[in-house]
């Protein structure tokens, strides 16, 4: 019967621990541009998936020649949501973008799922008036 009681108590205990974890750790993680970052926001349930929007006038902050021998930069693009609130994600592309254009950018907190060129138009107005480009 002890045991059994231990073995209970050391549940709820981790139970407890990984509620705290995971109601702190989006907090912790965010505007972070580590893998650790991004990791913690992909497992974490309470990280919900967002659209936001980028303008590509950001310079690669890295450029490395991939396993495969392709270009790889890395870019830190300051992002707004659909309400204007600012983030910064890191962002990774097998080319350079092109200035003066945007991104939509599907997230989990810092981990970007996917992105893909959109029109001026399909930005947002807020969103546009935010990152000065209209």
């Amino acid at each position: 019967m002890k045991i059994l009681s231990k073995l209970i108590a050391v549940v709820a205990g981790l139970a407890v621990l990984g509620i705290v974890g995971a109601v702190i750790l989006p907090g912790v993680t965010k505007n972070k541009h580590s893998e650790w970052a991004m990791a913690a926001d992909n497992v974490n349930p309470l990280v919900k998936t967002e659209t936001v929007y980028a303008s590509t006038n950001a310079k690669p902050v890295r450029h490395y020649i991939g396993g495969g021998g392709e270009d790889e930069y890395v870019y830190q693009l300051l992002t707004y949501n659909d309400q204007g609130k600012a983030r910064t994600l890191t962002f990774d592309a097998q080319w350079r973008l092109k200035p003066n254009k945007f991104l939509k950018i599907t997230t989990k907190g810092q981990n970007v799922e996917n992105w893909e060129k959109v029109d001026r138009a399909a930005v947002p107005s807020g969103v546009r008036q935010n990152l000065m480009v209209d």
